[in-house]
């Protein structure tokens, strides 16, 4: 029973490690994420906003149409850009993942209290069940959540960043949690 809970909980924790992904600090670095047409959020270092679709980019400049003008902004005056489109499916199956398998625990507990065979087998079973599909619907609702996400981000004005992750090592079992500014 121990082994099947630890097999579980080793799981979930591992599914739960998540990590920010990372930004393009350069324009030539941006090139892979935008294409012509693109409709990108420019934001200056004054906070500025102003949102256009793509002309062109060069190493130094971005060119937008903006309200049917051309308009180009350098480098030097860009401090973030965010482009619209789909929320990353990781966080909808991973909440999913933990509300069906607490659902399917819980469940398959109150059931295994009225057998007398092995408890842990019917938990296992339940969290892994009702866990995937928990994981599926999160994930069927969040392909249909559309935001904004920065992509590119001067050096040095990225923001901070948080990492969790589960850490397993010899006899000692936590959570290594690293802050970057």
């Amino acid at each position: 029973m121990r082994h099947v809970a630890r097999i579980v909980v080793f799981i979930i924790l591992v599914a739960a490690s998540a990590e920010a992904q990372e930004l393009a600090g350069t324009f030539d670095q941006l090139r892979v994420l935008v294409k012509p047409g693109d409709t990108l959020t420019v934001i200056d270092g004054s906070g500025q906003r102003v949102e256009g679709k793509v002309l062109s980019l060069s190493s130094s400049a971005l060119d937008l149409t903006v309200s049917g003008k051309p308009r180009q902004f350098f480098s030097t005056d860009i401090d973030t850009i965010e482009k619209r489109g789909a929320d990353s499916l990781k966080n909808g199956a991973l909440i999913g993942l933990a509300i069906g398998g607490g659902i399917g625990a819980a469940g398959m507990i109150a059931l295994a209290a009225t057998a007398e065979d092995n408890v842990a087998g019917f938990v296992a079973v339940g969290v892994l069940m009702y866990g995937g599909i928990g994981a599926g619907i999160g994930t069927g609702f969040d392909a249909l959540i559309e935001g904004r996400r920065v992509i590119y981000a001067k050096s040095g004005s990225a923001g901070s960043r948080v990492t969790v992750a589960p850490m397993f090592t010899g006899s000692r079992k936590g959570v290594r949690v690293s802050l970057r500014f």
